[in-house]
């Protein structure tokens, strides 16, 4: 599938674990981005890219920085977790429109557990139910592979275990899901993260990283073409990985001579220590109302 390319990208950092220092911003456990896209044939759409726990902070977020829910078309969810599709409902109420796309994996709506130190569900919960959705006007498009949202920008689809780099094979949480009745391995199968094309090189955008972010990376490089990385973003889901993998993470990335690194959320403070230390100024801390134009 030929990608193309577009014109300009904006990110919009509209929720993050931190908001920043002596900022009226709201911070949340979770991720909401929203991608500001133009291509060359300057047509202009703006995909709310997962929508935290609640939407709340993310209304007021973007209310500081003067953006209109009504401007957004299209939302995608990286993966299943409440901490990236809890505000779905609000935020549909909040757009006011018909029929707007719900791009996600189609095991969205499996049933996600963590059993340490307790068993709880943490996949989608509350009024995000798949009628509730359509009820406010999504549209969902659940699909396994990756598929185009518009000119130049793609999802990288699911990522088998055998496609990711051997370091990344095995998540750093311990998620169990049903299947036939049983409890199994959640090999979180459902990640997906956006691919953007621009000029000066390839933009990957993700939620947790769950599949890896160097096999996102090497995705994304794969389905796209792209031959330079501008920038990494997102959560890399670190906080809970042994020094070594951080490590290898870190080699992968320079090895593949990824321009920026910006990452929050789930990174960890070791891991964006180290990020920083290796990165130098092509590292950034993410925080809400944090913006990067490429």
């Amino acid at each position: 599938m030929e990608t193309g390319k577009v014109e300009s990208v904006t990110v919009y950092t509209l929720v993050d674990d931190y908001a920043g220092y002596g900022t009226l911003f709201y911070a949340q456990h979770g991720v909401s981005f929203l991608l500001d896209v133009t291509t060359a044939k300057d047509v202009k759409r703006r995909v709310l890219f997962d929508v935290g726990q609640s939407a709340e902070p993310i209304l007021h977020n973007m209310s500081i920085m003067d953006i209109d829910a009504k401007s957004i078309d299209m939302i995608f969810l990286s993966h299943c977790h409440y901490d990236h599709t809890g505000g779905l409902v609000e935020m549909l109420k909040a757009i006011e429109k018909e029929n707007i796309p719900v791009v996600a994996h189609e095991d969205i709506f499996k049933t996600s557990l963590e059993i340490d130190p307790y068993l709880q569900h943490i996949g989608i919960i509350g009024n995000d139910t798949k009628d509730k959705v359509e009820e406010y006007g999504g549209k969902w498009i659940l699909v396994k592979g990756p598929i185009k949202l518009m000119e130049g920008v793609m999802t990288t689809g699911e990522i088998s275990r055998e496609e990711r780099v051997d370091f990344e094979r095995d998540v750093t949480i311990d998620l169990y899901r049903i299947e036939e009745g049983k409890l199994v391995k959640d090999f979180l199968l459902d990640d997906v993260s956006v691919a953007i094309k621009t000029s000066s090189g390839l933009v990957v955008v993700s939620g947790c990283s769950h599949a890896g972010i160097v096999s996102i990376v090497k995705k994304a490089i794969e389905i796209t073409g792209s031959e330079s990385i501008r920038a990494v973003i997102g959560g890399f889901h670190l906080v809970d990985a042994k020094r070594e993998r951080i490590t290898q993470v870190i080699k992968s990335l320079k090895d593949l001579k990824a321009g920026k690194i910006y990452t929050g959320h789930c990174t960890g403070l070791s891991a964006e220590c180290m990020f920083l230390k290796e990165f130098g100024d092509n590292f950034e801390k993410l925080y809400c109302g944090k913006t990067m134009q490429f």
